[in-house]
C-alpha cells in the first residue's frame, strides 16, 4: 500500500505539472521541464556510472542543459532548425570526446556511450516536448494523459493479477497481463480523448494509442535493463526506495519522439 501511495503522490505531481504547463504554454512548458531532465540525467549518470567512475557530473548536466535548450529553440524562434542542434549536439560530443581522452579515462567508449545515451535517451525527448504545441495544446495535454494511463494502467493490473512474466531476464516484474491492461486502459482513454478533442480522428487518437502502450513498454523494460547492468534495483535519488524520474518517466523517453513522428506524419 505504501507504493500505491507513492505512486498516487508522484501522479498527483504529474498531472500538475501537465495541466499547469498546458495552460501556461510552451515556453514556460520548457522551464517546468528542465529541472525534471536534469534530474532524469543525473540519475542516469549515477545508474551508467556509479559515484567513482565516468566524467564529471558538472559536465554531463551542462551538456545535457545546452542540449535541452537547443531542442527547444525552435518554437520560440522561427530561424532556428533542427540542423543548429544536431551541430551543438555534434560539438558536444566533440568536446565530450577530447575531454575524455585528455583526461586519460580507462574506458573512453564506454564513458561516449554513456554520454551518447544520456543525450538521445533522456535529453532529446524532454527537448522535444514543446513540439506537442504546433498541433495544439490538446495534443500535448492528450499525449500525457495517455502515457500516464498506459504506466499506472500496466502497474494496477499487473500488481493485481499478473502471473506471466514479459521479459523475466530483463524485468521480473513487468507481466502479460500489465501490458495488456494497460493497453486496453489507454484505448479506453484514447476513445474518451477523442469525443472532446476532434483536431485529432478517433482513429488515430487510438493509433497514438497503441504507439504509446508499445514504446512505453519499451522504455520501462530499457530502464529495467539498465538496473540489472549495474546490480541495483533502484535509479530514484529523490525517492530512494520508490524510484525516482528515471522510473517514473520510462516510458516517456521513447513515447515521445515516436508519437511526435506520427503525428507530423498524418499532419
Amino acid at each position: 500500500m505504501k507504493e500505491v501511495g507513492i505512486r498516487a503522490a508522484t501522479g498527483a505531481i504529474y498531472v500538475a505539472l501537465t495541466l499547469g504547463a498546458a495552460w501556461a504554454g510552451p515556453f514556460t512548458t520548457f522551464l517546468l521541464f528542465l529541472p525534471v531532465s536534469l534530474l532524469a540525467v543525473r540519475e542516469m549518470h549515477l545508474l551508467y556510472w556509479g559515484i567513482e567512475s565516468g566524467p564529471p557530473m558538472a559536465w554531463t548536466l551542462l551538456m545535457a542543459a545546452t542540449m535541452h535548450i537547443s531542442m527547444s529553440m525552435g518554437l520560440f524562434d522561427e530561424g532556428w532548425t533542427v540542423n543548429y542542434s544536431i551541430a551543438i549536439g555534434f560539438l558536444l560530443l566533440l568536446v565530450s570526446v577530447a575531454f575524455t581522452l585528455l583526461r586519460n579515462d580507462p574506458a573512453p567508449a564506454r564513458t561516449f556511450g554513456g554520454l551518447l545515451t544520456v543525450l538521445l535517451l533522456i535529453v532529446v525527448p524532454f527537448g522535444l516536448l514543446v513540439d506537442f504545441f504546433t498541433f495544439g495544446t490538446w495534443s500535448f495535454v492528450g499525449f500525457m494523459i495517455l502515457l500516464w494511463t498506459n504506466g499506472t494502467g500496466a502497474y494496477l493490473v499487473g500488481r493485481a493479477m499478473g502471473r506471466t512474466k514479459l521479459l523475466p531476464t530483463i524485468s521480473p516484474k513487468k507481466t502479460v497481463e500489465g501490458f495488456i491492461g494497460g493497453l486496453v486502459l489507454t484505448m479506453g482513454m484514447a476513445w474518451g480523448i477523442a469525443q472532446f478533442v476532434t483536431e485529432i480522428a478517433p482513429l488515430q487518437w487510438a493509433t497514438l494509442g497503441g504507439i504509446i502502450t508499445f514504446t512505453s513498454t519499451l522504455g520501462d523494460l530499457l530502464e529495467s535493463a539498465f538496473k540489472r547492468e549495474r546490480g541495483v534495483k533502484d535509479s530514484g535519488t529523490l525517492l530512494p526506495g520508490h524510484g525516482g524520474i528515471l522510473d517514473r518517466f520510462d516510458g516517456f523517453f521513447l513515447a515521445v519522439p515516436s508519437v511526435l513522428l506520427y503525428l507530423h506524419l498524418i499532419r
